[in-house]
């Protein structure tokens, strides 16, 4: 049976009217290999009749988590936030830790993976002269060598955030940092759940976002 994968969706808003969506560019790696994918809408009255349906998750990118999901205060640095998708995400990533299912975050699902397993974000890069934002290519990662997946070095991707892991969560471990030691890519320690602050899918052709799709169909496919 093909395997199902669950997506956490995002907001916008067109006259007047509020739209959930995902991004065609995370649907297209899941499908090129073999994957159905479904979104996960908010409100539903019983999500977690979803979400036993599906073998993994995708956490997308998106706006900023409200700091008091992490026990802090928004003093105007945080934006966007909208505490349905926080709880939904949180709902998704306590289900695939209870259920031991693969779990891929990418940019804001780095970040919600961080603070829903117990850590905290920097609200905003201001105390850094790198910016991290708006950042098509040549944004430098260092990546340790290690057992969980086949990168090791120094990789070029893109940036797209303002935000970012401060206090890591326990369960979590680092592999990838930017020279400005802002943590980039992070494993969990004994489940198959792992997560980038970058996108792999706005270039999912490349060498590195073909090999972060690979491991996590691989994750899927041998639970």
């Amino acid at each position: 049976m093909t395997k199902l994968i669950g997506l956490s969706p995002r907001l916008l808003t067109e006259d007047t009217v509020e739209k959930q969506f995902v991004n065609t560019r995370y649907l297209t790696p899941l499908n090129k290999r073999g994957l159905n994918t479904i979104m996960i809408s908010l409100d539903n009255p019983n999500v977690e009749d979803i979400l036993k349906l599906c073998d993994g998750f995708l956490i997308t990118g998106g706006t900023d988590l409200d700091p008091t999901t992490y026990n802090q205060i928004n003093n105007g640095l945080s934006k966007g936030i909208d505490l349905r998708l926080d709880n939904l995400d949180k709902l998704i990533i306590e289900h695939a830790v209870k259920h031991k299912k693969p779990l891929l975050g990418i940019c804001r699902g780095h970040q919600s993976l961080n603070v829903f397993l117990g850590g905290t974000l920097y609200q905003d890069l201001d105390h850094l002269n790198n910016n991290h934002n708006k950042v098509k290519e040549n944004h430098f990662i260092q990546i340790d060598k290690n057992d969980f997946i086949n990168i090791d070095g120094i990789i070029n991707v893109n940036s797209y955030h303002h935000q970012a892991i401060k206090d890591l969560a326990e369960d979590l471990e680092v592999i990838g940092r930017h020279n400005d030691q802002t943590i980039e890519m992070v494993f969990h320690k004994t489940l198959p759940i792992f997560a980038v602050q970058w996108h792999p899918e706005i270039n999912s052709e490349s060498q590195i976002s073909q090999i972060i799709f690979d491991k996590f169909n691989h994750l899927i496919k041998n639970q």
